[in-house]
């Protein structure tokens, strides 16, 4: 035959002496053939199941292009796996176990021949009374008893259904079971036939244990000619299984087969016959063996017998603990490129893992790939499972008789990682699912699984770490890493540089349009940040808006002023948020490295400082740090802890100036405005807090306490007759317009002091308005629905005027200072303001002219139009008690 034969063989197990044995009697056919053995074990590696009572779940094409045909063994598989090799034109030959669906031989061995001839020879000695043990689940063990029924009435003795003793498996443990059951019943049988000769050898164990004798109290004969019972005592009386022909002729069928010869379907058995040694009664010399030896002589067989399975048994338990080692030792060595498997007696092996097991025919990732003669390293291949194992495999195992290439599932449980293919020898002495490669195979995948959780514990510290590190939103070094690089580059000693970077306007961005186009805004602004700098520079996220910059040496064309300049320009392009166009800046503050700091947190701090100073100055811009900025810090940081003292105190004040007609000079309404009572210095003004306070988020609480002690003084002002027209203004910050809950404060104020909305007006600059007019004119709408008025106070100055006029609610313009205190000097200024009285006065607003300081002024803007105004000429901030006598 031509050395293409591959025969294949679907078993759950790969060793012991049945299928150790079927599998030797395959190997030995195909040799004759010069054909290899692919043998498949169905069975999870690992299993501790000894008996097979349901076919397997098996439903991958295992070697299908590989093999010329399959031998299966006792339940392998379900049928419908059977019929779907047949319909790809593989023949099928089954051992042991009938499938009427299907076209095939059947090779099962004559049961009955043997059992005939252990009932007869009970019956030469004189029982009558023969009992059956046995696990009547398997097949074979059925059609035992069925035999051991018709041998009794073949000898005239009557059957009776209380000598049968069914057991749970084919195991010595049901044995010993069996015979505790049998003494319990009171002894009813001089002898027993058991399904097994591992029940058999169980049983007189037990009856022995018990103080029973065998053969005296009890014969027993067991079934299937295993080495153990010629050791056991007495020596087991047993029925021969020739496992080896029946696995050489089903191995010979299935060749004649697929050579296209015409074997019919059918069954065909193999005799059995018995063995009789001395647990049926017999003595040495009455048995059927070899001619006794002399008692020295056959003594010293015997022990040489035990000392070669004994030699053999430990050279396996020492295999198997060094492979076990190995395998234990996966976070080591990779256990997938199969050098363990230098350590056995395997000749070759190969491993394949699942890349996606979704497709019938499921590809294999051959990983691991391992040969005695010839080392190799694994080589990247991918190959469907029906290729599997490479031929390379079967190659070797031709070279030597019993030699199979076996194929074990790496699969415990829930894990299934693929399949290991092994060249090796068919391991007999073992016990069934104890033999090696089921071990090796079950190891592999608790070392798979093992290098799993170790790869995702791995990852997981990583992600730790990352996390640890840099800032989950934008990716950037985060503070820690930062001060950890910055640490270094003190450490280094080389020049460095600290820029620290806050964005103007952010918070307007994050409270008007979300923290998704806030958060948006910041990861555009880390890349063009990022990608502005030096790979060797390192930009971090400090925290909320702010970002830190550490530039690795500061020559040009990489100073600190040049890269600052340079983060400017790249800042500027407007910044596309959830289909806005939306401009921001920076203010940046600039630390140059040096030995006088021998802190990192020192330098940043100093950058932080001058990034203030900066903002102070001109938002958009740089500054570069020197002593003098760290005392206004100081200053600062203690204007703000005093502050928030002064608001918890009732330090604060608010003043009011009154707003009069400019013909006749009444009071019409004040505007309020904020004064801080120091303790120790006195009246403070706004410009030496109010800056700080909107820094620190301190205007919104503060804002909020002047609505509320402005509304409660107007209506106590209105609750006089006459003064019912009385109005106030009060201003509005940027923080506390985008941030403070504005609308809700003023409903508040206007229900608790019950004052009409209509004596409220709110002054708003230009540039908080125009943040985002969209969202700004919802607010303002809301004000304006609540009945309040609204005034955009400086005037003219923003670069939006007229768009604010277009569209949003305003009741008031206030023209800026700067304008009124030109007139009758600057013919422009002149025009301008006549211009702005004459749109308003369109318009229908009302026209407030700021700081009119002299009589001069008032008459200039008398002559422009303007109706209102408010100024020093008037009236300086006075408190309440002054101020109500400023109404007439």
């Amino acid at each position: 035959m031509s050395g293409d034969l591959t025969l294949g063989v679907l078993t759950p197990f790969l060793g012991g002496w049945y299928y150790g044995g079927l599998l030797r009697g395959i190997a030995r056919a195909a040799a004759v053939e010069g054909a290899s053995v692919i043998a498949v074990q169905t069975l999870d590696a690992g299993t501790d199941q000894t008996e097979v009572r349901e076919p397997s779940d098996l439903s991958y094409p295992v070697a299908w292009r590989r093999v010329s045909g399959f031998v299966v063994i006792i339940n392998a598989v379900r049928h419908s796996y059977l019929a779907a090799a047949q319909e790809t034109g593989k023949p099928v030959v089954v051992i042991s176990h009938e499938v009427p669906e299907l076209d095939c031989p059947v090779v099962l061995p004559d049961n009955g021949t043997g059992i005939h001839e252990a009932v007869g020879h009970l019956v030469e000695h004189g029982h009558r009374r023969i009992a059956f043990a046995g696990y009547l689940g398997a097949g074979d063990v059925r059609r035992r008893y069925e035999a051991y029924r018709d041998a009794l009435r073949a000898h005239g003795v009557e059957h009776d259904p209380g000598l049968l003793f069914p057991v749970e498996d084919n195991q010595m443990s049901s044995g010993e079971a069996a015979a505790r059951v049998l003494i319990g019943a009171g002894m009813p049988a001089t002898a027993v036939i058991t399904g097994t000769d591992a029940n058999a050898i169980g049983l007189m164990r037990g009856m022995t244990a018990a103080g029973y004798r065998v053969p005296e109290d009890l014969a027993v004969v067991g079934f299937d000619g295993v080495r153990g019972a010629q050791y056991s005592l007495p020596r087991l009386t047993t029925v021969d299984h020739p496992v080896d022909t029946i696995g050489r002729t089903a191995a010979e069928l299935l060749v004649r087969r697929v050579r296209g010869e015409a074997v019919p379907r059918g069954t065909r058995l193999v005799a059995t016959s018995l063995v009789v040694r001395e647990s049926c009664g017999c003595r040495r010399d009455d048995t059927a063996e070899p001619p006794a030896l002399p008692p020295l002589t056959r003594l010293e067989a015997e022990g040489r017998a035990h000392f070669r399975e004994r030699t053999h048994l430990q050279g396996i338990l020492s295999k198997q603990y060094v492979v076990s080692m190995d395998l234990l030792r996966a976070h080591e060595e990779d256990p997938r490129r199969l050098g363990w498997l230098g350590r056995t007696s395997a000749r070759a092996g190969c491993l394949g893992l699942w890349t996606d097991r979704t497709h019938p025919d499921p590809p294999l990732d051959l990983v691991g790939v391992y040969a005695r003669e010839k080392p190799t390293a694994a080589q990247p291949l991918v190959t469907p499972v029906s290729e599997f194992p490479p031929a390379e495999l079967l190659d070797v195992a031709r070279q030597d008789v019993d030699t199979v290439t076996f194929v074990v599932p790496v699969k415990v449980d829930g894990s299934d990682w693929g399949l290991l293919a092994v060249v090796d020898a068919v391991e007999t002495r073992t016990g069934t699912g104890r033999e090696p490669i089921n071990h090796w195979a079950a190891l592999l995948t608790v070392a798979l699984d093992y290098q799993q959780v170790l790869a995702t514990l791995r990852e997981q510290e990583e992600r730790l770490r990352v996390a640890a590190e840099y800032d989950h939103l934008t990716g950037l070094p985060n503070r820690t890493l930062f001060l950890e690089r910055l640490r270094e580059a003190m450490r280094d000693g080389q020049e460095f540089a600290v820029l620290f970077v806050d964005l103007d306007g952010f918070k307007v961005v994050n409270d008007s349009l979300g923290h998704a186009a806030g958060d948006a805004l910041l990861i555009q602004v880390g890349n063009r940040i990022s990608h502005s700098l030096r790979e060797r520079d390192t930009a971090a996220r400090f925290g909320g808006d702010e970002f830190l910059i550490l530039l690795d040496g500061v020559a040009d064309p990489y100073t600190p002023a040049q890269v600052a300049e340079r983060l400017h320009s790249a800042l500027a392009p407007p910044f596309r948020l959830q289909g806005q166009e939306v401009v921001v800046t920076a203010s940046i503050g600039i630390t140059l490295g040096g030995a006088r700091y021998a802190d990192a947190e020192d330098l940043v701090r100093d950058a932080d400082i001058a990034m203030y100073w900066s903002k102070s100055q001109r938002k958009g811009s740089h500054a570069l740090f020197d002593v003098a900025m760290h005392a206004k810090a100081v200053v600062r940081l203690q204007i703000e802890t005093e502050l928030r003292r002064a608001i918890e105190r009732g330090e604060l004040e608010v003043h009011y100036q009154p707003i009069v007609q400019l013909v006749g000079g009444r009071t019409r309404a004040f505007e309020a405005l904020i004064r801080w009572r120091h303790p120790t210095r006195g009246l403070v003004l706004p410009e030496h807090f109010l800056a700080v306070a909107e820094e620190t988020g301190l205007a919104i609480p503060i804002g909020r306490w002047v609505i509320a002690e402005s509304c409660r003084q107007l209506a106590a002002w209105q609750r006089k007759p006459g003064r019912e027209d009385l109005r106030i203004s009060v201003n509005v910050s940027n923080r506390q317009f985008w941030q403070g809950g504005l609308v809700d404060d003023v409903a508040e104020a206007l229900r608790l002091s019950r004052l009409h909305p209509r004596g409220l007006a709110f002054e708003i600059t230009e540039g908080v308005i125009m943040n985002n007019v969209g969202l700004a004119r919802k607010m303002l709408e809301d004000l304006h629905n609540l009945g309040c008025e609204l005034h955009i106070d400086d005037f003219g100055t923003g670069y939006s005027s007229l768009e604010a006029l277009h569209r949003l609610p305003i009741d008031a313009l206030k023209i800026d200072r700067s304008f009124v205190a030109r007139l009758g000097v600057d013919a422009k200024s002149s025009a301008l303001v006549h211009t702005i009285v004459l749109m308003g006065g369109n318009l229908g607003l009302q026209l407030i002219a700021e700081s009119v300081e002299t009589e001069e002024q008032r008459e200039h803007l008398l002559r422009l139009g303007c109706a209102y105004g408010q100024g020093h000429l008037f009236s300086v901030p006075v408190p309440a008690d002054e101020a109500e006598r400023l109404i007439s």
